[in-house]
C-alpha cells in the first residue's frame, strides 16, 4: 500500500510526464533505479537526454522546493545518469542536460515548473 508521500510522487510524476508530452519529449523511462540512484523521468527532446527530477507539494514549502534538489541529490542522479548510459548505450552519444520538475498542487489547475539544465556534473564525467 502506497503511503500519502509516495501517491503524491505518482500524481506528481503523472502530472510532469503529460507536460513533458506536451512539450514534444519523448519519454523513454520512468523511475529508473541504478543502485541507490532513481530517475523519474527520462526523455529525449532535440537529440538531447533530459533527466528530470519532480517534486511535487499540497502545501508550500517554506523554501522553495528547488532547494530539495541539494548537492547530494544531485550526485546521486548524476550516477543514476551513468547507470542508465551504461545500460542504454544507443544514447551515450548524446548531450544530457538536467532538469528539475515542481509540481504544485496547492492551486487549481495545478501549476508547473521546470527548471531546465537546473544542475551539471561540475567534476566532469566519469569522476565518480
Amino acid at each position: 500500500m502506497l503511503t500519502t508521500k509516495q501517491k503524491l510522487g505518482n500524481n506528481g510524476e503523472a502530472a510532469a510526464v503529460q507536460f513533458l508530452k506536451k512539450d514534444g519529449h519523448t519519454i523513454i523511462s520512468r523511475n529508473f533505479r541504478y543502485g541507490r540512484s532513481e530517475l523519474d523521468i527520462v526523455s529525449l527532446k532535440d537529440e538531447i537526454l533530459v533527466i528530470s527530477e519532480v517534486k511535487s507539494f499540497v502545501s508550500p514549502p517554506l523554501s522553495a522546493a528547488e532547494y530539495r534538489v541539494n548537492q547530494a541529490k544531485q550526485r546521486q542522479i548524476i550516477k543514476g545518469a551513468f547507470g542508465f548510459l551504461a545500460q542504454f548505450p544507443q544514447y551515450e552519444n548524446k548531450p544530457v542536460r538536467f532538469d528539475v520538475i515542481i509540481v504544485d498542487f496547492s492551486t487549481f489547475p495545478i501549476k508547473i515548473t521546470r527548471h531546465e539544465a537546473a544542475f551539471w556534473d561540475e567534476q566532469g564525467w566519469g569522476d565518480f
